[in-house]
């Protein structure tokens, strides 16, 4: 059963959480404790229940909807919500102790609203931010811990979805003439532009990787990932380290991570091949 307990932890900014006002059913509904992660289903913020539920907008409850009490405390009513702003730290439970290292990554845990499960190869709910658990010496292993303080991803949170509605950031544009290693950095919310004939090798996968090829040129162009991961191209899955290969000017791709494994290819435009 879920208990009050409130999570926030700080600001990396320095400053207050950033808070909102949102609609709740009835106490008798649907209570809500404080510290619980919520999702808007389109009428009330509710207490998720699913994995699944990224894919609506995410907060945490500030404040407790009671499933009995006063009347003006339970019924349907506006209550406050921490929006997830990328800058704000919570704590939460794991699913289990684990020496966590900066950048880890969590899912939702369907079984419970105030835990967050870990998966390196999922899509990234939020990520660990917290280093207090390092050695402080001579020494290179990291605490066990079985909680773990964390900034949830902007793509799935209130904040994010609102800011989104007003203000669109677009991509961030690389080209690439030659052959290039890509840096982690490149594979997020990027435009790839190839203006000559050239591969481009991929980091290792992460969650969240978005990026989006284009052949502008006409050259032989390649798409290399990582050694020991894939691309799932046409509903095909190749094999680990095969390239998407193209040679027409204007084509173009997306590339998503899928999973740990690799990477789909999504909406491709023209003719990307297995190029091994």
């Amino acid at each position: 059963m879920p208990a009050n307990k409130d999570p926030f932890v700080c600001s990396l900014s320095g400053g207050l959480p950033h808070e909102f006002l949102g609609l709740v059913q009835a106490g008798a509904t649907q209570a809500i404790k404080i510290g619980e992660i919520c999702y808007w289903n389109g009428t009330y913020w509710v207490p998720v229940s699913a994995v699944a539920h990224h894919r609506y907008p995410l907060a945490i409850a500030k404040e407790e909807q009671k499933a009995a009490g006063r009347s003006e405390l339970t019924g349907s009513r506006y209550i406050r919500f921490y929006a997830l702003h990328p800058d704000d730290v919570f704590e939460f439970e794991i699913d289990a102790a684990r020496s966590l290292a900066v950048g880890d990554t969590f899912t939702l845990t369907a079984s419970n609203s105030q835990k967050l499960t870990y998966s390196a190869g999922a899509f990234a709910v939020a990520v660990n931010v917290d280093f207090g658990h390092y050695p402080q010496e001579e020494d290179t292993t990291i605490q066990n811990q079985s909680y773990a303080r964390v900034a949830f991803n902007p793509a799935c949170s209130y904040w994010g979805w609102k800011m989104s509605q007003g203000m669109r950031s677009g991509r961030r544009v690389i080209s690439v003439s030659a052959n290039e290693t890509l840096a982690e950095a490149d594979m997020y919310n990027t435009l790839i532009l190839f203006t000559g004939a050239a591969t481009a090798t991929l980091p290792a996968v992460k969650p969240g990787m978005d990026a989006i090829f284009v052949n502008t040129t006409g050259d032989d162009v390649n798409i290399d990932p990582n050694a020991s991961d894939k691309f799932r191209l046409d509903g095909a899955l190749l094999d680990d380290g095969d390239k998407l290969s193209n040679t027409t000017i204007g084509h173009w791709v997306q590339v998503l991570a899928e999973s740990a494994d690799g990477f789909v290819a999504i909406a491709p435009v023209g003719t990307w091949t297995d190029g091994s």
